[in-house]
């Protein structure tokens, strides 16, 4: 098969978020299949693994602020390529579909969260139901989410299956890499916990700080993650006086940096109220760290040996847990951190892609 894949989220200079799952989706494939790899702005690299199986294909289409790339660029650049389907990954898709489109939903926040404008409204609202009407296959990540997508549109079922994300494979290894340096440098030995999810309200910055804020140990302190150059300042600056020197945000990290900072942490902080999937809450675990959070959307399903759960608004649970965890005594912790790795070897990304796979023979086998 060759399948053409949107991946503008691999055309950038740092992989996150929904870029690992589309960077997964590559690294996983043999040789039965060849990918076209669709981007879409020029000043930026598309990263992707080294083969003639992967053809990048980065293309700019006038009317980009009206989705146009999306709607009519790719549709007609597609069309004359000898593509098996499409498979469009970032949660929307064309409308006009000259050949089988598999997309991936990963959940409903986008139709929630829209702008309010004409345009929006029309989009959103209209446009995309409609294209996901006449996809092939609909790809989404959590039981959650199918839940939340057939409660809009219930004449999906048929065509919709729950695939959840993996987690990187350095973490089923010994670990390959150490905390950064300056990082190291700024705890200074000490103990530490970590947070999760950058500046987006709905990820909770605030709420881990107040959690460190209520801790009985004022040495602890707290390692954020997930903000850029100018998102730090601005957090850093908003800090209580007192917690100026607790607070550390850390640069962008490799997967095996980021895993080496799980791993000696006693805590990662979760707040989120919303996610598709959390891949802090199953990489925490797969690290042996204890994780925190609420038992919200689909981060109940991803409850291991190493969770603890409190009500999102809480904050002495909070406290509490965070303690807790600071005070685990190491022989519990090693008992628990072998029954999350255990738990863990549930969510790699060889199984993931294995029911992509599936998918995509039986839209193939559907032409």
């Amino acid at each position: 098969m060759k399948i053409g894949l949107v991946a503008r989220c691999l055309n950038t200079a740092h992989v996150r978020g929904m870029g690992k799952y589309v960077m997964e989706l590559l690294r996983q494939s043999g040789d039965d299949i060849s990918w076209h790899l669709f981007a879409d702005d020029p000043r930026h690299p598309l990263l992707h693994p080294e083969g003639p199986r992967f053809t990048p294909d980065i293309f700019e289409f006038r009317g980009d602020r009206l989705q146009l790339w999306e709607q009519l660029g790719l549709p007609m650049r597609a069309r004359r390529m000898p593509l098996t389907l499409l498979h469009c990954t970032e949660g929307a898709l064309p409308l006009w579909q000259p050949l089988p489109t598999v997309v991936t939903l990963h959940d409903t926040l986008a139709f929630e969260e829209r702008p309010d404008t004409a345009g929006q409204r029309l989009y959103w609202d209209h446009v995309i139901p409609a294209a996901l009407k006449r996809a092939a296959h609909v790809i989404t990540i959590s039981e959650c989410s199918r839940r939340d997508i057939l409660a809009r549109w219930p004449e999906l079922e048929p065509r919709l299956t729950v695939i959840h994300h993996g987690i990187e494979t350095a973490y089923f290894a010994p670990p390959n890499a150490p905390i950064p340096a300056t990082l190291q440098q700024a705890l200074g030995g000490a103990r530490y916990a970590v947070y999760v999810g950058g500046p987006m309200k709905r990820k909770r910055f605030d709420w881990a700080v107040q959690t460190l804020a209520a801790q009985p140990d004022p040495s602890l302190k707290l390692v954020a993650c997930g903000f850029g150059a100018n998102a730090r300042e601005t957090a850093r600056q908003a800090l209580p006086r007192e917690l100026q020197g607790r607070v550390l945000f850390a640069e962008f990290l490799s997967d095996a940096e980021l895993l080496a900072l799980y791993r000696d942490a006693v805590a990662v902080l979760y707040p989120t109220l919303y996610e598709g999937f959390g891949f802090p809450a199953v990489e925490a675990q797969a690290a042996g760290t204890p994780v925190i959070f609420s038992p919200l959307g689909s981060l109940t399903e991803l409850v291991g040996p190493l969770t603890t759960l409190v009500l999102e608004n809480d904050l002495t649970a909070w406290a509490a847990a965070l303690h807790e965890a600071a005070t685990l005594a190491p022989a519990a912790r090693a008992d628990k951190a072998a029954r999350a790795g255990a738990w863990a070897q549930g969510f790699r990304w060889e199984e993931s892609y294995r029911r992509h796979l599936e998918v995509y023979r039986r839209v193939a086998a559907g032409r």
